[in-house]
């Protein structure tokens, strides 16, 4: 295995904050490179000046924010006008991440990413690059027929609009469903660039806490099995053997979708970018287990 893929997988990952968590951030050019996609994340319920303010900070420090725009979190078309108002006028907003949410009763008429993408108001709000969600592993209440619907008529949008829509998937801890995925879906994915999801630096414990909150399927329970006894569930878990299967699986399939990564930190923002930058860097060597990292954990 050639070091410099698993360099090039991993050059141009993005990671996301939320607004509570960016706080403990003194100057985020000090953690990431200048440039780096950084995905605010909304909570139900969250304040959405909150959200363009730290999208401001973000671009102020040089970074390129992309807020979480949650359709079933908006109660109107005409909040959805406002908030891009406020994010691409005040904080020079150029891309979003538009998810549907996981929230059982939507607070209004939208319900949908389609119904965000139909609107035209990203296209009004001169926002032309879109990520959409994807789910390799599915997803616990919406059949695997909508998934595929929508992502073809999310291919459709951005042949209409000329947008870049690009897919992040859901946090995987193996990167086999990823590639099952890719294949069996090939042609509904069509020529969408795939960014893959995947777990921070976090304890197993955390790591499955958030796993069965967000419905990951069968890669969590190859988790379990790697976490073993109880007292590995406190220890520090990291997606090198993820990472390493990704870039072989590249290397073997010049014709992939797979692009790039996306990190969720959850809550360990810091040490997940050190240890990605350092293996951006080259700090690391290949080990039968995975890859060992020049960090602080």
């Amino acid at each position: 295995m050639d070091k410099l893929s698993i360099q090039n997988l991993v050059r141009g990952y993005s990671i996301e904050t939320t607004v509570h968590g960016a706080e403990s951030v003194d100057k985020f050019s000090d953690v990431v490179s200048a440039g780096t996609r950084i995905y605010i994340v909304q909570a139900h319920g969250a304040n959405l000046h909150d959200a363009a303010a730290l999208a401001r900070r973000l671009r102020t420090e040089g970074m390129e924010p992309v807020p979480h725009i949650i359709a079933r979190s908006l109660d109107s078309l005409a909040r959805l006008d406002d908030l891009l108002s406020r994010l691409a006028g005040d904080a020079g907003v150029r891309q979003v991440l538009v998810v549907a949410g996981d929230i059982a009763s939507p607070a209004g008429q939208i319900s949908s990413t389609l119904q965000i993408l139909d609107s035209g108001l990203l296209e009004k709000h001169h926002i032309k690059t879109v990520g959409v969600a994807g789910h390799p592993e599915g997803h616990p209440t919406v059949s695997d027929g909508a998934l595929r619907d929508a992502l073809r008529r999310k291919n459709a949008y951005s042949r209409k609009t000329g947008a870049s829509v690009y897919i992040v998937t859901q946090f995987t801890f193996d990167a086999e469903p990823i590639v099952a995925w890719e294949r069996s879906h090939g042609d509904d994915i069509s020529q969408l660039p795939i960014t893959v999801g995947l777990p921070g630096l976090a304890s197993a414990k955390t790591l499955l806490k958030f796993a069965l909150d967000c419905g990951i399927g069968p890669s969590v329970k190859a988790f379990s099995k790697r976490a073993g006894k109880l007292t590995k569930l406190l220890a520090v878990s990291t997606p090198d053997n993820i990472i390493v299967d990704l870039a072989r699986y590249k290397d073997r399939t010049p014709q992939t979708r797979i692009t790039g990564l996306h990190f969720f930190p959850f809550g360990g923002f810091d040490r997940t970018a050190e240890w990605a930058n350092n293996i951006v860097a080259g700090n690391f060597e290949l080990a039968d287990d995975g890859l060992n990292v020049a960090r602080r954990l």
